[in-house]
């Protein structure tokens, strides 16, 4: 039996043709950027908000319970939404079996939840960390229990739903830990903004895409067999990007940990996690024209192009603008932060040029070689940063983080695409140029008003400078990628010529309102 509502959005969709794949993907951009920005921004200002009410040693805490739930979750990960994008005709009985295989995860997951709690009560000597796990412990749960038809949006990139759905998840977990730690000034704010979280995607998902529960095993081997390799992956990544979350906090304490985590959910939320939601729009745009190489190579590099021009200067401008905007929104408390946004932010910008890599992998069925890739990282990565840790503290973390994170995994992308593509490392660098050249003009410029001003101690020079730096810094990079872009001979597969032709259509727009 078909699903009725894939059936639904299959009908919509446009023939036969990339215009209506274009078109649509475009649109679920839009959408999908919009709300980025939007959840972003809410994070970002919770996270304001309560290192202003709670210490660092709250954060720590509930960072090493999310942690290991991020950690559990990654290992069991079975890529059931992709799974079910993956396969076209996807019918009633792999919804059912997806449903349940996601309800059977969970409660797994809760269980293993509560039982580390007691475990790391032993291990790092603190009582309080089996409340907070048991507590994180039904978010899982709740994800296992969505309907599985929600994926159907994302699948035909009907995305306005889903960003509004998200978009509220990050305003009620705003209300949520904001109005805890306010009344408690303890970490149980930050645990009640995380199940807040969770509970609205839940009950939207049955609102907009109703499911009446059924449990089947049908379609567990076909679903399998696309996702065993992604979670293999997913398994393998988050051991080496996680691993040392839990080792920081046992050698340098939970208030040097929270610190530092809080450093590098900022850098992270305000780089990877503002461009890697478009993966989702890339997914299944890529799914359509997989059997068509050159198209896809194509597809590819325009998305390389347009994520490294908008990843990589939020990288480095947020680096740049680190320590007055730390001082500001954080306090005086929180200086390491500061310390670890500037080495951590321009590394990850850099990463952003790769955001589609995944997503190409995906829609070729080449998951065993993303596994391949995490599992050369992290064979690197976790003795490096052990080391670097042991020998240098939390500086020689940092530093093996940029060597690990920055160098081999640019390395090892460029080789991961060129083998599913056939694009060769100069090809893929080669359409961020212009990119670059914007990027090292901006950091001049950048310095220079910086130099400005020497001391960053008090709100109002710390507000100047943030302004100042981030206006010209801005300023700076947008004229000179225009400049590059019209000395190149305006290039028209290219980012700067998709916003030409937006500024056009919105200034034509404007001046017929005007004139009627």
């Amino acid at each position: 039996m078909s699903d009725p509502i894939d059936t639904q959005v299959s009908a919509e969709t446009p023939a036969g043709g990339a215009k209506g794949i274009g078109s649509k993907a475009v649109k679920a951009s839009v959408w999908v950027m919009g709300g980025v920005v939007f959840t972003r921004l809410a994070n970002l200002a919770m996270t304001v908000v309560l290192a202003r009410i709670l210490l660092p040693q709250d954060f720590g805490l509930v960072a090493l319970a999310t942690t290991v739930l991020l950690m559990l979750q990654a290992i069991t990960d079975l890529s059931l939404g992709n799974a079910l994008i993956h396969k076209q005709d996807a019918d009633r009985a792999d919804y059912d079996t997806a449903f349940t295989l996601g309800v059977l995860r969970g409660l797994l997951l809760m269980a293993i939840m509560i039982g580390a709690g007691a475990v790391m009560v032993k291990v790092y000597g603190d009582p309080r960390l089996f409340a907070i796990m048991a507590a994180i412990s039904v978010r899982p749960l709740m994800a296992g229990l969505m309907s599985p038809y929600y994926i159907t949006l994302a699948k035909h990139l009907k995305f306005s739903v889903v960003i509004a759905i998200e978009s509220l998840a990050a305003v009620l977990q705003l209300v949520a830990a904001v109005a805890v730690a306010w009344t408690t000034h303890s970490y149980w704010g930050i645990v009640a903004g995380v199940i807040a979280a969770g509970l609205v995607p839940l009950v939207a998902s049955f609102l907009y895409a109703p499911y009446r529960p059924r449990f089947s095993l049908a379609s567990t081997k076909l679903i399998l067999g696309f996702s065993i390799w992604v979670t293999l992956n997913q398994f393998i990544t988050v051991i080496g990007n996680r691993f040392d979350n839990l080792v920081i906090a046992g050698v340098l304490g939970t208030a040097t940990f929270g610190a530092y985590n809080v450093g590098n959910n900022i850098a992270t939320m305000l780089t990877q996690q503002a461009i890697q939601p478009l993966e989702r729009v890339f997914f299944p745009s890529f799914v359509h024209i997989a059997a068509d190489r050159d198209r896809l190579r194509a597809a590819f590099q325009r998305s390389q192009s347009s994520l490294f021009a908008v990843g990589l200067p939020l990288g480095v401008g947020l680096a740049l603008v680190a320590e007055p905007l730390v001082s500001l929104a954080l306090g005086p408390k929180w200086h390491l932060a500061a310390v670890v946004i500037q080495l951590i932010a321009p590394v990850l910008g850099v990463q952003v040029v790769f955001g589609a890599v995944n997503a190409v992998a995906y829609a070729l069925g080449a998951t065993k070689d993303l596994f391949q890739r995490s599992l050369w990282q992290t064979a690197v990565r976790v003795p490096v940063v052990l080391a670097g840790l042991y020998f240098w503290g939390l500086t020689g973390l940092l530093v093996a983080r940029i060597l690990s994170g920055g160098v081999l995994l640019s390395v090892l992308n460029l080789m991961l695409v060129h083998k599913l593509t056939g694009l060769t490392a100069l090809e893929q660098v080669k359409v961020t140029w212009r990119s670059l050249v914007s990027t090292a003009v901006m950091i001049a410029a950048a310095l220079a008003v910086r130099s400005l001003f020497p001391s960053v101690e008090h709100h109002a020079d710390a507000l100047y400078a943030t302004v100042a730096i981030s206006a010209v810094g801005g300023l700076a990079y947008v004229a000179t990628h225009a400049a590059v872009w019209l000395m190149a001979g305006r290039p028209g597969n290219s980012i700067e010529a998709e916003l030409a032709r937006l500024l056009s259509k919105t200034t034509g727009r404007f001046a017929r309102l005007r004139n009627a």
